[in-house]
């Protein structure tokens, strides 16, 4: 059985990274029988310092990307199989550009925005008892800001930043427009990678700001959402 780790939970959501959402869901969706072992802890195994990574047969798999490529490769593609040439190119170009460029937008505001600093500390860190909790905490939110920074997302103004995260958000409700998944009535790893991200900006309410509230003006991404998420606990 594949063993997937994770950090865990946020509220309704089966994890409180997009991209451990992502392969749980794409495992969910495939009908990959798996086990998660949720812990922030795990990141001190994980081969690039990263979660999610999965182990199977002895292989030991990291990042979201390679870890779909292996699941496809090795268990049949259930997911892509019937995107055109053209649906995988745009699917791939979009998927590029949540995790790229939209997830940095949504870190910008759970990390750096001041009014959610206490919240992001005491959902991710208030289990560790005291003082560890803090000298961690100030480590991470230092460690983010560098992260932010040399990514370039973190060298604009927070309103450049809504523009740019925006942007991305009219992109994903045109393409979506009415259809039930972005290339139809069969989801793909388009939906399942949008869901991972639109479910921390849309379903969990913990964090506040304009982003999410930016998230919630686009009444087709907010319906596809509950909609997979639905789908997904099912």
């Amino acid at each position: 059985m594949i063993k997937l780790y994770n950090f865990g939970p946020i509220g309704d959501v089966c994890d409180a990274s997009p991209f451990c959402v992502k392969v749980e869901t794409y495992m969910k969706l495939a009908g990959i029988t798996y086990e998660t072992y949720s812990d922030a802890q795990n990141l001190r195994k994980a081969p690039k310092g990263k979660l999610p990574f999965i182990e199977d047969n002895g292989k030991v798999i990291a990042d979201s990307s390679f870890i779909l490529k292996y699941l496809k490769e090795t268990y049949g593609d259930k997911i892509d199989g019937h995107l055109s040439a053209t649906d995988q190119a745009i699917a791939h170009a979009f998927i590029k550009m949540i995790d790229e460029n939209l997830y940095w937008v949504m870190i910008h505001a759970r990390w750096l925005l001041p009014h959610n600093k206490e919240v992001l500390n005491r959902l991710f860190f208030g289990a560790i008892p005291f003082p560890l909790n803090k000298l961690i905490a100030f480590k991470a939110h230092g460690d983010v800001k560098q992260n932010i920074n040399k990514h370039g997302m973190g060298r604009h103004s927070d309103q450049e930043i809504l523009e740019l995260g925006n942007a991305d958000l009219l992109a994903l409700a045109n393409l979506l427009g009415a259809k039930t998944y972005f290339f139809g009535e069969q989801p793909s790893s388009l939906d399942i990678t949008a869901y991972g991200i639109l479910s921390q900006l849309i379903l969990v309410s913990d964090f506040t700001g304009p982003i999410f509230d930016q998230a919630k003006t686009y009444k087709n991404l907010v319906d596809f959402t509950y909609r997979f998420h639905e789908k997904v606990k099912s």
